[in-house]
Formats: C-alpha cells, sequence, structure tokens
C-alpha cells in the first residue's frame, strides 16, 4: 500500500489562539467595568436610592401633619394612614443586581421636651406631659455611597452623617412677637410617636402605619409669664439648636430676650420677656400609635 504523507496544518493553532485572545479581551473589559465603572454607578444609584427615602420620609411627615391638623378641628373619631418607605434600592439592571438595604426603626432614638416656666408667683413645669414623645428613623447600609440616617422625632424631618446633622423639614414650633410687639409667644404643636420599640432591616418596601389617639393642651395663650424655658433631649442637638436660631432671628428677638445653650445631648432655649413684656405659650400634644407593617398588641 502506497504510504500516506502528512501534511503541516496551522489552522487549528490560529482557531485557539484566536479563542485565547477574545477571551482575554472580554476579561479585561469586565475587569475595567468592574473596577473602574460599577462603583461609580452603585454610588450614583445609591445617593439617587437616598433621594427616595428622603422623598418618602418627607411624606409621612406631611401625613402626620395633616393628620393633626385634622384632628385640631375633629378631635373626635379615629383616623388612620400608612405610609410606604422604600427600604431598599441602589442596584444596577443587569451588571450589578444587588440592591443596598436599610433599618427602619420605631422609637429606638429617645426625644422629651421639658418646659418650666416662671411668673412673680409661682414656676409651671411640664412634667411627664413632653416626655418620651419617641421618634422614627431610617438608617442607610450602603456599598459605595456615604450612610445616611433621617430622623423623624416631634415634627421635624434631620438628617445625620455621622457627627453632623441638619433639620430638612421644620417642626411645629414657632416663636413670634404678639400684641404689638408687647409679647413673645410660643407655639409648641408636640407629636408623640407610641408604639413598640421595633427595627426592621430590609431591601424592599416596607410600611408605616399610623393611627390618631388623641390630642391634649398644657397652655392655651391665658397665661403670662416672665420667663419660658424649653429644654430638647434629642440624640440631633446641632440641628435643634440651628433650628432655633433661626427662629429667634426671624421672631426679631434681641440678645436679652432669649438665651441659647446645648451639649451633646440637649438644646436648651430660655425666652425672657424685657420691661413690660410677658411670655405666652400655645402648647399642644398630638398622639399617635405608629407600628411597622403589622399591628401590634
Amino acid at each position: 500500500m502506497p504510504g500516506r504523507i502528512l501534511k503541516k496544518s496551522e489552522s487549528a493553532v490560529s482557531s485557539v489562539v484566536a479563542a485565547v485572545l477574545l477571551l482575554g479581551i472580554m476579561v479585561s473589559v469586565i475587569t475595567v467595568i468592574n473596577v473602574s465603572y460599577i462603583p461609580e454607578w452603585r454610588t450614583g444609584a445609591e445617593q439617587a436610592h437616598m433621594d427616595e427615602v428622603f422623598f418618602d420620609m418627607s411624606n409621612l411627615k406631611s401625613h402626620i401633619d395633616i393628620l393633626s391638623a385634622t384632628v385640631s378641628g375633629q378631635p373626635a373619631g379615629s383616623i388612620s394612614t400608612n405610609v410606604p418607605i422604600r427600604a431598599g434600592g441602589g442596584s444596577i439592571p443587569v451588571v450589578s443586581p444587588g440592591k443596598s438595604g436599610g433599618m427602619l426603626s420605631i422609637n429606638m432614638n429617645e426625644f422629651s421636651m421639658r418646659i418650666t416656666a416662671s411668673d412673680s408667683v409661682v414656676n409651671n413645669s411640664s412634667g411627664a406631659f413632653l416626655e418620651d414623645l419617641g421618634s422614627i428613623t431610617y438608617r442607610s447600609d450602603n456599598s459605595n455611597f456615604v450612610d445616611q440616617e433621617y430622623g423623624y422625632e416631634n415634627g421635624a424631618l434631620i438628617l445625620a452623617q455621622g457627627e453632623l446633622s441638619l433639620m430638612r423639614q421644620s417642626p411645629s414650633i414657632g416663636i413670634r412677637k404678639t400684641d404689638n410687639s408687647t409679647n413673645i409667644t410660643l407655639d409648641v404643636n408636640a407629636i408623640r410617636i407610641r408604639g413598640p420599640v421595633r427595627s426592621i432591616s430590609s431591601n424592599s418596601i416596607e410600611e408605616v402605619y399610623i393611627t390618631y389617639d388623641s390630642s391634649n393642651t398644657l397652655y392655651d395663650n391665658e397665661n403670662l409669664f416672665s420667663e419660658l424655658t424649653l429644654n430638647i433631649e434629642t440624640e440631633y442637638p446641632r440641628a435643634w439648636e440651628m433650628f432655633f436660631e433661626g427662629a429667634v432671628a426671624d421672631a426679631g428677638l434681641e440678645a436679652g430676650e432669649y438665651v441659647l445653650t446645648s451639649n451633646a445631648s440637649a438644646v436648651v432655649i430660655t425666652i425672657k420677656g424685657a420691661s413690660g413684656e410677658d411670655v405666652k405659650a400655645n402648647i399642644r400634644k398630638n398622639v399617635f400609635d405608629v407600628h411597622l407593617n403589622v399591628f401590634e398588641n
């Protein structure tokens, strides 16, 4: 039989080399995207999610404000509402679908107020009327964007990052000159968040259930005081201090008509009537039962 002749061929080798080069290019592109682009995309997506949380927490404040205004005119009856909070977000479809999460809490932060008012005869104290007002908080657990905390307490919505805090939306507390600028009036519409201490970690949508319970009045503008002190105990003293700095400036109070101090856990403002000037107070409290997702006894 005639001998077989083997011919040299490099076609198979070239196909393998092309496949290896293509694979190397793909790996390089994926690596560059994961290292250089996805973290930046995730940062932007998580920042957008923080904007969503701010919108939801603002919506929660608005719902409670509306309920407070409604029951002020019609104190009888039970009124309820629920507010969704987008606890998770920051995903990028296909390339990074995982969501960052956060913790939604009821009454994890303590908040209390205390009022002492005096005239020429007696000293008055709010006692337990404004204590244990409660709070609703959201703490993010981001992978790339800086973690933030939103706290709702006594009608105020506060943004905190580390040791810094800023009041994004103001409470129903006002200081104003009244009676043709002969007196100073302090208006406080206190909000008590009553419910079990509870928190839930989630990367989905959670709901906060709010039910009006009752209203009470401490002062109703009939009492005249020579001096009134409001003491606020809070996790965010700097935010409250900045709020009162703006409030007394807007009211036109002079340096001798108030004293504002703060420390790591409290803010204290004292309002003093000048010669021939008295201090009035309208102090009201609305109580709301608040729960996460399901009603509890």
